[in-house]
């Protein structure tokens, strides 16, 4: 069984963020978690597209936002800003937001 974060599906073998899962809710003041995956944004895009439930708000090549109704966002970001390092990531995050 897949993991879910609020309802929605975390992409499968991506594995939690801490440094951004942090900034998530200490630096935002939200309710979610991150994930990143070596897969291109492209992938998991198209795994959220398929996910019942949930609908496209933005979506380009780099980057997505979804929704799940009317309190969960999911946004895809390829590449993305490490908020600790600085360092621009090659790899996808995947944020789960409860709003």
């Amino acid at each position: 069984m897949a993991e879910t974060q609020f309802g929605v599906a975390v992409y499968p073998e991506a594995t939690q963020h801490a440094g951004t899962t942090k900034f998530l809710k200490e630096g935002l003041g939200v309710d979610g978690v991150a994930y990143q995956t070596k897969d291109p944004a492209s992938a998991v895009i198209e795994f959220y597209k398929s996910q019942d439930g949930i609908r496209e708000i933005f979506v380009s090549d780099e980057s997505a936002m979804f929704r799940k109704g009317d309190e969960v966002d999911v946004t895809v970001q390829s590449p993305w800003m490490d908020m600790d390092t600085g360092k621009l990531m090659q790899d996808c995050l995947i944020s789960i937001v409860k709003r």
